[in-house]
Formats: structure tokens, C-alpha cells, sequence
């Protein structure tokens, strides 16, 4: 019998995602504009080698959770990867927040490339064995969502600080009351210093608790695609990259909007978002008890559509506080969305399992892993595009703010349409197909531990395994 989760061992493992919360959020709120505004990068090229870095993470992140399913060594599989990121990851954020003084177009683009890929290198590193470890950690269903409900708080809460402090500095910088340069040292001092040490820590203390076969898999593509054979683990990392999606369109675009569409405050704008989701996240955590989390996640879809619709087309002139409601009531919608993703993982992972493919919880959370980092870069890569095209007037160094014309504006409006709106129609029917719930996370893991002990099922059990399989796999 293994060992109950401790509460220490609760706390740091779920403390890992201040960065997996934190660290892609500020990614997608700055690094755009950084480039854009501040190293002076144009928006179609800073988008299109951020897209492009995209392909190394294609290969990186599912090869990172079959070299870590294959690991044998004396801390566990995923241990070693998480501790040598933490260590890297400090360096990474000041290469790439690096306020550098390279005047060509060539070298700015090759700067960018190869510390952006180093750093998603390291998020690599980190966050596919980390995500792997959250079906790991614990055996037993309750305590598998109760690391992973505080986790997703922690990471939530590590989302809002992250937007709206960083947000706030970098109006201080346009404002020129605070200098980038000091704003460089608190991204990668103070924020990383955060992010790394809770890694550094479960590298060197935790357990990994769940069995595994000794056998090693084969690298090989097959290998890398083989979860995506069950029809319930693609319906998630559907759901998963719809939701992802949304968030990094809406982090990335709100300077924008706010800075050329309507003259709302971001801080203000995306602190109610994330207070809400905040607020909600306790109520979440009793419904999943009982409630299937697909039904949670798309239970308030549709005040998000139409809300957003709102924001999206919201007129430029009108009184903000009406515009700050509708925030309310889209946050309000997205709260489910945004909190149960991850909480499916374990269960799905067990459907994979059940298909027979073993225990691939590292190709797994590769693939999901792969799908948020990409999910962000085709969010900035669209916006850059969208502005490229719709006539995106880069503000001059010292100069003052332009006046951007009508069709850059219609873009940017478009884009949070894009984000809120399509996106959420798309997950909302896909999640009527996922039937999730507690009574089958048992069953699936009751037909799990007989197969894998070689003993022979019930002829009730054999009629679950097959109507789960029709369903589920």
C-alpha cells in the first residue's frame, strides 16, 4: 500500500504551478508588444518566428514525455527533468527579456528565434514531466483531485498576479515612469526566483507514486501519436486548446484594446476577469464531487458568447463601467472552462490506459503540453498577422502614441470576437460528447488494475469495459 499524499508533499507539488500558470501568461501578455514596442521588431516577422519556433516544440514536447516514460533512475522518471529545468530557467527568462541593442532586421530576427527556443526548451523540460506527475502523485481518485483542485487555484492565482502586475509595469514603462530596464530585472529576478525554486524543490523531495511496466517504449512517431488514437483523450486536448486559446487571444490583445479601441484601464479589466475565475474556483471544486466536469466546463458557454460579443464590439466612446459588466458575466461563463481541463487529465489518462496503449502519462501531457505552448504561438502569430494586414502602425521610439487607422481597429475587435465567441461555440459542442464522471473514473479504474494483474473480469465487468470502449476509446 502506498503512502497517503502529505500535505507538505500537497503544497509544493502544487506550488510547481505558479510557473505553469504565471510564466505563459506573461508570455502572452508582453512578449508581443515587447517585440513590437520595445526592441521594434515588426509585428508579421515577431509573430511568424514565434509560430515558427512552434515546430521544435512539435518534436520537443511529446520526445520529452517518451524520454521521460523511459526513464529508470533512482529519484523517478520525472524528477530529473523538473529539477535541471528549475535550474536553467532563471537564465532563460534573461535571454529572452533581454533589452538587447541589435539595430538589423536579420539579427533582431535571430536573437529572438534562438532565445525563445531555448526558453520553450526549458518550459519543456519542466513542464511535460510536471504535468505527468499530476496523475502520478496520487493513486486514489479523491486525492488525485484534491492535489490538482489546489494546483489549478495556485495557478490561477499565479494567472491574475501575473497579469495584472506585469500589465500595470508595463503601462508605468509607456508612460515612461518606469524604465524597461527595471522592469527587465523584476521579470527575471523576482518572477523567476518564484517560478523556479517550488521546481527545484519537487525535483529533489517528491515522490512519484503510481506503478509503471519496467518495459521501455520505442521513440518513434507512432509512439508520440498513439494517445490520440482514443476518441476521449482528443475530445480533451480539443477542449483544452479551445480554452488555452481564448485566454492567450484575450491576454495578448487587451494592450491593444486598451491602448487603441476603448480607453479602459487592463489592469482593472483583466483583474475582474481573474477574480471571478478566483471566486468561482471554490464551487467548482464541490460540483466536480458529484457533477460530471464536461458539464461544468461548458455549464455558463453560452453568457460567455454572448458577453463577449459585447466586449468585442463595445463603442469606443461609450461610459467603461457598463464594458467592465459584461467582463463579470463573460468570466462568469469561462470559469468552468478554464478550471477543468487539467482536472480531466488523470481521468483520461486512465482511458488510455484501459485502451491498452500502457501508462503513457508523459506522451500525454507532451501532446497537452505542446498544445498550450502552441496554442500561444498561433495566438500571437493571428494577431500579428491581423495587425499586419489591417494597417498596424508601430509607435515610434520616443514619439507619442498614433492614431491607428479604422481597419487596425476592426482587427483588433475581430480578434477578441475570434477568442471568446468561436472558439467557445466550437468547445461547447465538443464537451456534450465527453461524458466524464465519478462513477466512471472508478469503473475504469477497477478494469485497469484486473488487466494489468492478468485477472479475468465478470461478465459484468466485461460488459462495462465494453460499453466504455464503444464510448470512451
Amino acid at each position: 500500500m502506498e503512502a497517503k499524499l502529505t500535505k507538505r508533499e500537497t503544497w509544493l507539488f502544487a506550488l510547481g504551478d505558479l510557473y505553469g500558470g504565471g510564466g505563459q501568461t506573461i508570455i502572452s501578455i508582453l512578449y508581443l508588444i515587447f517585440l513590437t514596442d520595445i526592441i521594434g521588431v515588426d509585428p508579421a516577422i515577431a509573430g511568424t518566428v514565434i509560430f515558427i519556433s512552434k515546430a521544435w516544440d512539435a518534436i520537443n514536447d511529446p520526445l520529452m514525455g517518451t524520454i521521460s516514460d523511459n526513464t529508470r533512475s533512482r529519484i523517478g522518471r520525472r524528477r530529473p527533468y523538473i529539477l535541471i529545468g528549475g535550474i536553467l530557467l532563471v537564465p532563460a527568462l534573461a535571454l529572452l527579456w533581454l533589452p538587447h541593442s541589435i539595430t538589423s532586421d536579420l539579427g533582431k530576427t535571430i536573437y529572438v528565434l534562438a532565445t525563445y527556443l531555448f526558453y520553450f526548451t526549458v518550459n519543456t523540460l519542466i513542464m511535460v514531466p510536471y504535468s505527468s506527475m499530476s496523475a502520478e502523485i496520487a493513486f486514489d481518485f479523491h486525492d488525485r483531485n484534491k492535489v490538482n483542485t489546489l494546483r489549478l487555484v495556485i495557478s490561477l492565482a499565479s494567472t491574475a498576479v501575473c497579469t495584472l502586475v506585469p500589465t500595470f509595469l508595463f503601462e508605468l514603462v509607456k508612460a515612461n515612469k518606469m524604465t524597461f530596464l527595471e522592469l527587465y530585472f523584476i521579470l527575471v529576478i523576482v518572477f523567476g526566483i518564484v517560478f523556479s525554486v517550488p521546481h527545484i524543490l519537487i525535483g529533489m523531495f517528491l515522490k512519484e507514486r503510481v506503478k509503471f511496466n519496467e518495459e521501455k517504449s520505442k521513440l518513434s512517431f507512432k509512439q508520440f501519436v498513439s494517445p490520440l488514437k482514443v476518441k476521449s483523450f482528443r475530445k480533451l486536448v480539443i477542449l483544452y486548446v479551445c480554452q488555452a486559446l481564448t485566454m492567450d487571444i484575450a491576454a495578448a490583445v487587451i494592450l491593444y484594446y486598451q491602448l487603441y479601441v476603448v480607453d479602459i484601464s487592463s489592469t482593472v479589466f483583466l483583474g475582474l476577469f481573474l477574480g471571478i475565475q478566483l471566486i468561482m474556483f471554490g464551487l467548482i471544486y464541490v460540483l466536480i464531487r458529484t457533477i460530471p466536469k464536461t458539464k461544468i466546463y461548458r455549464f455558463g458557454l453560452p453568457l460567455t458568447i454572448i458577453s463577449a460579443i459585447g466586449i468585442a464590439f463595445y463603442p469606443s466612446g461609450a461610459s467603461v463601467y457598463p464594458l467592465y459588466g459584461l467582463t463579470i458575466l463573460t468570466a462568469l461563463g469561462f470559469a468552468g472552462a478554464q478550471s477543468t481541463p487539467w482536472l480531466m487529465f488523470p481521468d483520461v489518462v486512465d482511458i488510455v490506459t484501459l485502451a491498452r496503449e500502457g501508462r503513457k502519462t508523459g506522451v500525454c501531457s507532451g501532446i497537452m503540453t505542446f498544445i498550450r505552448t502552441a496554442s500561444s504561438a498561433l495566438a500571437v502569430f493571428l494577431i500579428g498577422l491581423v495587425l499586419k494586414i489591417t494597417g498596424y502602425i508601430n509607435p515610434p521610439e520616443d514619439g507619442p502614441k498614433p492614431i491607428q487607422p479604422a481597419s487596425a481597429i476592426l482587427g483588433i475587435r475581430l480578434i477578441l470576437l475570434f477568442g471568446f465567441s468561436v472558439l467557445m461555440l466550437i468547445a461547447y459542442f465538443i464537451s456534450r460528447k465527453l461524458r466524464l464522471s465519478p462513477e466512471l473514473s472508478s469503473d475504469v479504474k477497477l478494469l485497469n488494475e484486473k488487466l494489468d494483474n492478468n485477472n479475468e473480469l465478470t461478465t459484468e465487468e466485461k460488459d462495462k469495459y465494453l460499453k466504455i470502449k464503444e464510448e470512451f476509446i
